[in-house]
């Protein structure tokens, strides 16, 4: 009340925060996973870790077709969710260049940037990845540096990618 005795208007809430952020635990493999996800407005950044780190930071852009180029049914199979290319490139951290953690790393990025689109197709950020998983030293190393961890199969970490990517749909931004 004002000393009139009148009510006060109330006062307008303050606008949200520009930066939307959702986060997401689970245990994967059992080894605890942290996601966080956040929605900038020139890119999305999402920070997957077992290792309580960010790792290495991989950039993923969904290759866009050039104007009139594409076919009203091709256009209408990307906007259906369908695999679309996706430019990939390390940005800090990388691990050895062609090591199995690199091309694993790599499948994440563009699984995650390829969800991304399927569920926003009008959605043109990219998405810069922030990936720290607990594997095997083997898949560290550059191949032939260790042949005792030669005999490791990366297709074994397919659950544990498509699991870490399901969280990351879970912290949804886009």
């Amino acid at each position: 009340m004002t000393a009139s005795g009148g009510l006060l208007a109330p006062e307008p809430a303050p606008p949200a925060f520009p930066v939307r952020v959702e986060l997401a635990a689970a245990t994967i493999n059992g080894t605890h996973t942290d996601v966080a996800a956040i929605g900038f407005s020139g890119c999305v950044v999402v920070l997957a870790t077992q290792l309580a780190s960010i790792g290495s930071l991989v950039s993923a852009v969904v290759s866009r077709l050039p104007d009139g180029a594409a076919s009203a049914e091709h256009a209408a199979t990307r906007l259906a969710g369908a695999d679309v290319p996706v430019d990939v490139k390390f940005l800090l951290g990388s691990p050895a260049a062609a090591s199995p953690a690199a091309s694993l790393y790599q499948i994440l990025a563009i699984d995650v940037a390829q969800r991304k689109r399927a569920q926003n197709p009008g959605d043109p950020r990219p998405v810069v990845l922030g990936v720290a998983l607990d594997l095997p030293r083997a898949y560290k190393l550059p191949p032939g540096a260790d042949a005792a961890a030669a005999d490791d199969d990366p297709s074994a970490y397919a659950p544990v990618l498509r699991a870490v990517a399901e969280l990351v749909d879970s912290c949804r931004v886009w």
